[in-house]
């Protein structure tokens, strides 16, 4: 990302970007809500997203200047007028923006597109090119293709060890040319597929898979993997707040790693059992209520978003290595009190289809986390939505937009039973479970 230009006037900022924007220049604007001095609006940037569009930007950016017309001495007062006219404007729309800090979330508008199909419990989704969807059913342990235009759902593989099987399916990542990477957890490999085929197996001992298996969180078109280095415990051991894990970029040609960033985890203890001749025969994690860690995002282009906890913010880093670390997003601090405690109480006991067993006291956090684990979706345009955590107040699912300046653009609301889990060109794709458990997909239109 590459500063342009620096200006009092926020609608001359904007002008600006529209007429980057038309010569198929991303650009965004930093710091729109700067403040300023009595008299003058705060200043703001202008900034281009990639570093290589700088020349051609200030070759538009001189263009645009040389357009402006010499004032007449008539317009000169017309401008003092208009100038007065846009002070006022600048004033009441801060004025709304201080009285609105918290908005309230917007509902998505009504799908377009349904399928009566049922399915059991969906962990991964993706877009095709044609606008078919690849859906991993892990309750039916199934992956299949659908199309809303034809009403149809075909299955690919199957359930199985051999070429083209699988043991259960998990999300899906994209990794260009149309096509998308499964990972085979318990088998150890990877399933490439093109298009709605599977059509090569990545083995386990693959230098890439085997560096990349205990912390998978993602693929780009730039031939990268994003991982985290999970060294797992040989012995029972409990990690709190001030423990980390590395964040790191490995190249799937090679094998190369970079370690890019350091993650808080989730607090958690795991036990360790183990056998006679002390190898490691089983373990389990016992996590307390609300425990998240610091979560990363690889996007299709390669940028990396990076939810933070204290403060709340999301970081970016560019596909050059560059990171963004703007300021914290405005966060209503929510104390656990005995009402959150039954609202959460009530939420599992939903999910669960029968009452939920109250933990200890000593099990709850003093406040609630902003968000959950995966909270990170992307979206078609380079931003990404982050589901925030449910609370007595706000329950249902919040989706806060969130865009590569670190700033909140809207929020988006929908009912507890209905969940966002991609966003693609055609639309964003909502899963709706009713009270049996039973899940079906919706699209809708986006934004």
């Amino acid at each position: 990302m590459k500063e342009l230009l620096q200006t009092h006037s926020l609608s001359w900022a904007e002008s600006v970007r529209v007429a980057l924007l038309a010569e198929g220049i991303e650009a965004i604007i930093l710091d729109p809500q700067a403040p300023g001095y009595i008299g003058f609006a705060g200043r703001v940037r202008v900034a281009v997203m990639n570093d290589s569009d700088l020349p051609r930007a200030r070759e538009v950016l001189q263009l645009f200047e040389s357009e402006k017309a010499p004032l007449t001495p008539g317009w000169r007062l017309q401008r003092r007028v208009l100038l007065l006219i846009g002070a006022v404007f600048v004033l009441l729309t801060i004025a709304s923006l201080l009285a609105a800090q918290s908005p309230g979330p917007r509902p998505l508008r009504p799908a377009t597109d349904s399928l009566p199909v049922e399915f059991n419990r969906i962990v991964g989704m993706l877009e095709l090119r044609d606008g078919t969807i690849l859906v991993s059913d892990a309750g039916d342990r199934r992956l299949v293709v659908i199309d809303f235009k034809k009403q149809t759902l075909q299955q690919i593989g199957r359930e199985g060890r051999g070429p083209g099987e699988y043991t259960i399916p998990t999300q899906l990542y994209p990794i260009g040319g149309d096509s998308t990477l499964m990972p085979d957890v318990l088998n150890g490999r990877w399933l490439i597929l093109r298009g709605p085929a599977i059509v090569r197996t990545v083995p386990p001992d693959d230098p890439v898979v085997s560096r990349t298996r205990s912390g998978f969180r993602g693929t780009d078109v730039r031939g990268h993997v994003l991982t985290t280095g999970v060294n797992l415990p040989n012995q029972t051991r409990s990690f709190g707040k001030g423990d980390s894990t590395a964040l790191v970029l490995v190249a799937r040609a090679n094998g190369k790693t970079d370690t890019i960033a350091r993650l808080r985890v989730a607090p958690t203890t795991v036990k360790v059992d183990v056998d006679k001749d002390g190898k490691v025969s089983q373990m389990r994690w016992f996590p307390p209520i609300y425990s998240v860690g610091e979560e990363p995002l690889i996007l299709a282009d390669g940028w990396i978003a990076v939810a933070r906890l204290e403060p709340y913010r999301i970081e970016w880093r560019s596909p050059d290595g560059k990171w963004s670390r703007p300021a914290p997003i405005e966060l209503a601090e929510s104390r656990m009190t005995e009402r959150e405690r039954q609202a959460y109480l009530d939420r599992r006991s939903r999910a669960l289809g029968k009452p939920a067993i109250r933990p200890s006291d000593d099990n709850w956090p003093a406040t609630i986390p902003p968000f959950q684990s995966r909270p990170l979706i992307p979206l078609p345009d380079g931003r990404v939505l982050i589901l925030r955590t449910p609370t007595a107040d706000v329950p249902g699912n919040r989706y806060e937009v969130i865009d590569r300046s670190g700033r909140r653009v809207t929020i988006v609301g929908l009912p507890e039973t209905e969940r966002i889990f991609a966003v693609g060109t055609r639309g964003a794709y909502v899963v709706v479970t009713d009270e049996d458990g039973i899940q079906r997909i919706r699209r809708h239109p986006w934004p």
